[in-house]
């Protein structure tokens, strides 16, 4: 971050009409989902109920849940619809900022449970992990993943040891959308260690493919412990509203301190003061949408990312894997160059390091029209760059 120099605050407050001047050319510099180009991001535009919902609960902070207890129902409900999509029983959790706090405390607890200071986790997880070793002093012990992008089995037996607090896998991989064999794993960690599911993006998109053959990667498998996944992505919900869900709610009591001064004897959270408007606004997309809604507008990405795929294989581009979820990756020779071209044309994509790739995100604001367009695009870029 660059450093911050210059002006100090007026004396005298500005008027509203020339602050509402300033937001609007602020917000004018943004990029909008609503533009229809934006094909980097795991974020899209929130429903509309969503952001009422949101604008309804800015006041409310879940630190001090006695003061908002029809915050803490809607949470509470909110964490109960997910606990059936998840096929968990009696689970604990509560409302995070992201997956990454979500990632961290999920760590923390399986440290302070376990006593132990080892993560596990394969080379594709989430750069939140190594955050989290760094600021609880674990060692991250890193391991190869397979042809597919995915943890590799075999190199995860070699390494988890009585040292082992917990090992990290993927519902839907930052870069390709893959999947962990999260079945396998969670046999092997089953009583040894504890086992968190970084669901960020998966865990709004695996439950509603429909006819997909992905093996079991939420609480059907015996050994997961803990898992995050993301409203704010595919769930609809407005920022921040993500979900801490884990198999056995005393484990909390392992990082819970005093809070003396509040309505609540304990605190669980990492976070002290929590937002409590994307509790409502998930709550508000996940009550409006429902089951079939989300089925729709899943099918409706799936179908958007295949045509894209469809259209670059006939210009002779492969993606990395065939997509599991609304993300698509190709391994052009220039991918640089080939991200500055699509961006002269108004196209946002962005790239991955694991393998060297275009990568493609296929959200619920890229209409058919807007995926065939970028295609053509990026075909055409590719051919000029001999990519």
């Amino acid at each position: 971050m660059a450093a911050v120099s210059g002006g100090r605050m007026q004396e005298r407050g500005v008027p509203a009409r020339k602050l509402l001047r300033e937001l609007q050319e602020a917000s004018e510099d943004d990029l909008h989902f609503r533009d229809g180009k934006i094909l980097g991001s795991m974020c899209t535009e929130p429903l509309p109920i969503a952001r009422r919902a949101h604008a309804m609960f800015l006041e409310a902070n879940l630190g001090n849940p006695g003061y908002y207890k029809g915050t803490w129902r809607l949470e509470r409900e909110t964490l109960r619809m997910l606990s059936n999509l998840l096929h968990g029983k009696n689970l604990g959790g509560f409302t995070v900022s992201g997956a990454t706090e979500g990632n961290i405390t999920a760590l923390w607890m399986a440290r302070n449970t376990t006593r132990r200071k080892e993560i596990v986790a394969a080379k594709t997880a989430h750069f939140s992990v190594r955050k989290a070793a760094d600021l609880l002093g674990m060692r991250l012990v890193e391991i190869p993943h397979d042809d597919e992008y995915r943890l590799d089995v075999d190199a995860l037996r070699k390494v988890v040891t009585k040292e082992t607090a917990a090992v990290v896998a993927v519902a839907g991989t930052t870069e390709l959308g893959q999947v962990d064999p999260i079945d396998a794993i969670g046999e092997m960690c089953l009583d040894q260690a504890f086992l968190h599911i970084d669901a960020a993006f998966g865990g709004f998109v695996l439950p509603f493919l429909v006819g997909a053959k992905v093996p079991p990667w939420d609480f059907r498998v015996a050994g997961v412990s803990s898992l995050v996944l993301d409203a704010h992505k595919m769930g609809m919900a407005t920022i921040p509203a993500s979900h801490l869900l884990v198999r056995e709610a005393k484990h909390f009591e392992r990082i819970a301190v005093e809070s003396p001064y509040l309505t609540t004897v304990y605190q669980t959270s990492l976070l002290g003061t929590r937002s409590s408007a994307g509790v409502a606004a998930a709550y508000a997309a996940m009550r409006a949408l429902g089951r079939d809604g989300y089925r729709t507008i899943v099918a409706r990405c799936m179908k958007n990312t295949r045509l894209i795929v469809e259209r670059a294989r006939e210009a002779g581009l492969e993606p990395v894997i065939e997509p599991v979820m609304n993300i698509a990756a190709f391994p052009v020779r220039d991918v640089e160059g080939v991200q500055r071209a699509l961006e002269k044309g108004g196209w946002r994509v962005s790239t991955s390091r694991n393998p060297p790739a275009l990568r493609v995100v296929v959200m619920p604001h890229i209409t058919a029209r807007a995926a065939s367009a970028f295609a053509e695009d990026l075909a055409a870029a590719c051919r000029r760059l001999g990519a």
